[in-house]
């Protein structure tokens, strides 16, 4: 856009030309898709190019006169091109902010609108988007240096990452552009080991888990090690096959030691998630399973014999087979009552049992599975002839 606000009265009119010097030819412009003139006289060329070259006019012109301005336009076609690298490693103390140094040539016209960077870290398979803590600032070179270019600008580029954010080794790779190029640089970023540094771990290790639909999910973990300790949770995304980081929101809550809370477990949270602890002296990572199972109603689909026989003083040994959906073992309870000639007595505390997940053969198609219980009834709750009602329930 070349700026061209005129001033003066009476009214006035803006015309502008393309002026050819070999034959001298004046062309006016008017309004088309390669040029575009606005009422305040400024004069717009959509996505130009080095056709757009040469000698501009602007006349102003009313009833007391005329005035005109000749303008020269060129075009810069100069790739933006890092010129100083970052160096192939980097190692950095615990603890100590990250702080990077290179060299661009560019012909870019507005350095704070047409250059952006960015910064990426990566580890095995974790990738981290680290832009948002990237701060930077710039010197342009304006004496002759070993990388001045001609139509080019020369500058210093000094980057600086908090070490709240840089504590990890891995790669970094930062990408600088401006407005039709880019260029980027690579480094591998180590932080160096204290001598009496521990190796991260997990205590207790996080396992697969199961979780009702709606319910809140609580994973639990403890990270250890010398720290400082960098958490990060992953999910991942089964259409790409990454792992993507998440972060603390409405939804999921990353806590201290390392457990990840989810809050109100819906089918779209299935699925395969990683945890990652690091710190100086290493990382350690965990993958888990989790499901998300729908609440049905549990149905004993193999009760108790309608009769059964035990020997004075012995133990009563019962089995029951059930259909349910739970998370785990833990969520089956059982009681079970003794009634005789009306009277009844509650004697669960006299049951023990065991609870283990049968193959399931049943063609049901929901979220259910089949458990097998044994139980045993205590002597002497044995010793009386009655009747034995047992029940299931989970919650």
């Amino acid at each position: 856009i070349i700026d061209a606000t005129p001033g003066g009265s009476p009214p006035f009119t803006i015309r502008w030309y393309r002026v050819e010097s070999e034959p001298e030819e004046v062309q006016e412009i008017v309004d088309s898709s390669d040029y575009k003139v606005y009422p305040n006289g400024s004069l717009a060329i959509p996505d130009i190019d080095a056709d757009n070259e040469g000698t501009y006019r602007v006349v102003l012109s009313n009833g007391d006169g005329s005035t005109s301005v000749d303008i020269e336009v060129t075009v810069l076609d100069i790739a933006l091109v890092i010129e100083k690298q970052l160096p192939e490693e980097i190692i950095i103390a615990p603890e100590e902010d990250l702080n990077l140094e290179l060299i661009v040539s560019t012909a870019t016209t507005t350095l704070e609108n047409d250059i952006t960077m960015s910064l990426q870290y990566s580890s095995n398979e974790i990738k981290k988007d680290l832009t948002k803590y990237l701060e930077f600032n710039l010197l342009e070179f304006t004496a002759e240096n070993q990388y001045s270019k001609d139509n080019a600008r020369i500058w210093e580029v000094n980057l600086r990452v908090p070490y709240q954010h840089s504590q990890a080794s891995g790669n970094l790779t930062l990408v600088v552009r401006d407005s039709h190029s880019s260029d980027s640089t690579t480094t591998h970023l180590i932080i160096a080991k204290e001598a009496n540094d521990e190796a991260p771990f997990f205590d207790p290790v996080p396992s697969s888990v199961k979780s009702f639909h709606g319910d809140d999910l609580f994973i639990q973990t403890s990270v250890k090690g010398s720290t400082p300790l960098i958490v990060r949770w992953f999910k991942l995304n089964p259409y790409s096959s990454e792992f993507i980081e998440i972060v603390d929101d409405d939804k999921f809550t990353i806590h201290s030691n390392g457990s990840l809370s989810i809050l109100d477990t819906m089918e779209e949270d299935e699925g395969s998630y990683r945890v990652e602890v690091a710190n100086n002296a290493g990382s350690a990572k965990v993958d888990i399973e989790i499901e998300v199972i729908q609440r049905i109603d549990l149905v004993i689909v193999k009760p108790l014999p309608r009769q059964t026989h035990v020997y004075h003083g012995k133990d009563l040994d019962l089995e029951v087979t059930v259909y349910a959906a739970i998370t785990s073992e833990d969520d089956l309870t059982l009681s079970l009552g003794h009634s005789l000639k009306g009277s009844y007595k509650d004697i669960t505390d006299s049951l023990t049992y065991t609870i283990s997940e049968e193959d399931d053969n049943d063609d049901r198609t929901d979220d259910g599975s089949t458990w097998l219980i044994k139980s045993i009834v205590s002597y002497p709750f044995t010793d009386d002839l009655g009747h034995l009602t047992s029940y299931s329930e989970y919650w």
